[in-house]
């Protein structure tokens, strides 16, 4: 497997002076998605957690809806397999499953904004169900999973070029992270985990390194995860989204604080 950091030769500027030196940077690299063998998406994504990667994807664009759809998945980069295409995953879904692909492509131009901001949240609400679980977490479990998520960054540490994503259980005994050089593939990884693992993810947090796109909230929210924490701001669309699809959504979780946006009751300590 490709190491997810390589090292260069750069040109320093400090003080005036440029100086020759090293630096460590973020493997980039494209992974294919094929289903059934025919090609179906490609992606550029961090080496590491291919085929948790391709599930999470399928899983959050609607296309599994559990891993009883899922027959197979191969590989293509893993070792003993002279064979197999490096660089590709193939996933072996059932014909139910198979047939949604087309639904994701009109999903997709909603979410684009072709119908603008208000038609697409609702285009999405009539296909995605409200989160249904009722779990609480303290803001205090919040913070201390955030720490937790930005301790545990490898190759962010090493690099500054990568996003992280975590599910946690709120008493912290459930800790799935990921990393990733696009966030949504960070997602989709410890998704795509989760579901291997067979997690409830109505039990679950989910923990971001940077901002709450609509994007994010989506997939959060077509997980049947509750709660969504971030590092950072949340969008307007995301909000609106949140809002309609019942998901709590916290940001600037960081130090000893945090903002709820949306879904005050899932938060224990903030209950009147």
């Amino acid at each position: 497997m490709t190491e997810p950091i390589q090292e260069i030769s750069i040109w320093r500027y400090r003080d005036g002076g440029v100086v020759p030196g090293r630096d460590r940077v973020a493997v980039e690299e494209p992974l294919e998605i094929r289903l059934n063998g025919e090609p179906f998406q490609v992606m550029m994504r961090l080496p590491g957690w291919e085929k948790e990667l391709a599930l999470g994807f399928l899983f959050t664009e609607g296309i599994i809806r559990d891993l009883a759809e899922v027959i197979k998945v191969d590989f293509g980069g893993a070792a003993g397999d002279p064979l197999a295409a490096p660089g590709v995953v193939d996933v072996s879904l059932t014909d139910p499953a198979l047939a949604r692909r087309g639904d994701r492509r009109v999903e997709v131009s909603y979410a684009s904004g072709g119908l603008g901001a208000q038609g697409a949240v609702g285009e999405i609400c009539r296909r995605v169900p409200k989160v249904a679980s009722r779990l609480m977490a303290p803001a205090a479990a919040l913070l201390s999973l955030m720490g937790r998520l930005q301790e545990g960054q490898p190759v962010f540490r090493e690099t500054g070029g990568t996003h992280a994503v975590a599910l946690a259980s709120p008493d912290g005994r459930v800790f799935l992270q990921a990393e990733d050089v696009g966030r949504h593939n960070a997602m989709d990884k410890v998704i795509g985990r989760a579901l291997l693992t067979r997690q409830d993810f109505g039990g679950l947090v989910a923990l971001l390194s940077g901002r709450t796109s609509f994007e994010m909230a989506l997939k959060t929210s077509r997980a049947g995860i509750p709660i969504l924490a971030a590092v950072s701001a949340p969008t307007s669309l995301a909000l609106a989204l949140a809002q309609e699809l019942d998901l709590t959504v916290a940001g600037f979780v960081r130090g000893r604080g945090l903002n709820i946006y949306t879904g005050r009751q899932r938060v224990a300590d903030l209950q009147e």
